[in-house]
């Protein structure tokens, strides 16, 4: 994955960028942008980070609709997971109120 990746570098795994271009329009470019965001919101003992779809439009310049209608393709062609989970505050424990989408890299 590309968060292990030495410098101002991502890397991007052709198979999974592949299998994001087949899923046609702009879905190759929501893949760069996830793996962007893992690179950014996963630590080494983490292999999935959680993003609103209001955060992953500002992230990629897409609209929240585009994002909304890309990431099921994105889970049939096998190039991300995605499910919906609470956040744990790290300091006190408890669960967010409000639910997360979280997301992992498959290839």
């Amino acid at each position: 994955m590309g968060k292990y990746k030495y410098g101002n570098y991502i890397q991007v795994s052709k198979k999974g960028l592949e299998k994001a271009k087949s899923t046609g329009g702009s879905g190759g470019w929501l893949y760069i942008i996830l793996v962007y965001d893992e690179h950014r919101f996963t630590g080494r003992k983490e292999n999935f980070f959680y993003r609103s779809l209001e955060d992953l439009a500002a992230d990629s310049g897409l609209s929240r609709s585009t994002i909304a209608r890309l990431i099921p393709k994105l889970v049939a062609a096998q190039a991300i997971e995605t499910w919906q989970g609470h956040f744990r505050n790290p300091k006190t424990g408890k669960l967010s109120e409000e639910r997360m989408n979280h997301f992992r890299i498959l290839d």
